[in-house]
């Protein structure tokens, strides 16, 4: 009880900010610096936090508030009541994180063999080895005229989840989910020189039993929560080497990563120079952007109290994600638990429509998105 009672202090402190007021001291820290706030009997906690605050600041990319530590010194008659009370836990500002899900029950549902890179042949130009990335989906859409196209994509995370992003599946009339393709015009495409060559494998086809759009999306101009999922209607087959799935930034040490400068690719059959989709998948190389820059890029679009932090931008000139590769993962290869693997930490939501020259791609943040993921997959 006492946990709930400190969120919702926080929140007082965020909410009402305008009617507190701030103090003025020589050691104005984050609560979580400040240990012998557990101390403080939960009967006057939110008085002692109220009457302390003394600043607002960014911490790790996330908003904190700050309160005068000196405050909070222990009586000795206090120190017993600390130790009888183990519920207590020192204030971190962390906890009260919605994306604080180390622990929460669906984990499970994503695999733990996740990201393995299967294929490490180097292919010329920007195609990718066959078996690279085995986590690709096409989505496939009906148009106005009732013809099927494929014009988005997405990644597999679990054996029946799809994450694509939002504006692919908003007012959208989905038909079907394609697991697996390489080149998307023929059956049959080998890469390499007998009797070395690598061969493409049939894709699974699937269709789509529930689509799930944020609920906040849709709800201003800009592509703000541009996420989804779209849950298949039977498991993918894993067994098959070109359907595997991709991992995500559920853990803490690699949610919190600084992104910024890091070199992350993406990839899907999208537009091409000179304009031109291509039939077989393609990656790109690309760096991610401080989020000032981005910024200054969409100064309208990106405004920082509009997007929450929630999006980020990542291309440089004559690279960038098109027309076409909307939905699909920005990916990087990185530490996960005790090994390397392909992470998921972008999502291509939009840019400039002329691609890779006049601004860089906008990327939906999945890290910022874990506890919505998890929350709306199931078994």
């Amino acid at each position: 009880m006492l946990v709930v009672k400190l969120i919702v202090c926080l929140l007082i402190l965020y909410k009402c900010g305008c009617s507190l007021v701030i103090k003025s001291c020589s050691d104005c820290k984050l609560i979580r610096q400040c240990p012998n706030v557990k101390n403080i009997p939960k009967e006057k906690i939110t008085e002692k936090l109220t009457n302390s605050f003394c600043g607002r600041t960014i911490d790790n990319g996330k908003r904190a508030i700050k309160i005068c530590c000196s405050d909070f010194a222990v009586p000795e008659n206090l120190k017993l009541f600390s130790r009888l009370l183990p519920e207590l836990q020192i204030i971190d500002d962390t906890n009260y994180d919605t994306n604080n899900i180390d622990n929460h029950t669906n984990i499970k549902l994503l695999p733990g063999n996740c990201g393995q890179k299967l294929d490490d042949r180097i292919v010329g130009g920007n195609e990718t080895a066959i078996y690279e990335f085995p986590w690709m989906a096409l989505i496939y859409h009906k148009d106005n005229n009732g013809h099927v196209i494929l014009d988005c994509g997405g990644s597999v995370i679990s054996s029946r989840y799809i994450l694509t992003a939002a504006h692919c599946v908003f007012d959208k009339t989905i038909t079907g989910v394609r697991v697996g393709d390489f080149n998307i015009r023929k059956q049959t495409y080998c890469q390499g020189v007998y009797p070395n060559y690598v061969c493409q494998s049939k894709p699974q086809e699937l269709r789509v039993e529930k689509s799930i759009v944020h609920k906040e999306y849709g709800k201003h101009p800009n592509l703000i929560n541009d996420i989804a999922l779209l849950r298949v209607n039977k498991s993918i087959d894993f067994s098959l080497k070109n359907a595997k799935p991709i991992c995500l930034p559920v853990w803490k040490e690699i949610r919190n990563i600084n992104l910024s400068g890091k070199a992350s690719i993406v990839a899907g059959w999208g537009l091409m120079d000179g304009g031109k989709r291509s039939d077989i998948l393609q990656k790109v190389t690309i760096p991610i952007m401080p989020e000032t820059e981005c910024v200054n890029y969409f100064e309208r679009d990106l405004n920082p109290k509009q997007s929450s932090h929630k999006s980020f931008c990542a291309g440089e000139t004559g690279k960038d994600a098109c027309n076409g590769d909307s939905g699909g993962p920005l990916m990087i290869f990185d530490e996960y638990k005790d090994n390397y693997r392909i992470i998921q930490y972008g999502i291509v939501s939009y840019g400039s429509k002329m691609c890779g020259y006049e601004a860089p791609g906008v990327y939906t943040d999945v890290s910022k998105y874990m506890k919505w993921i998890l929350d709306n997959i199931e078994e």
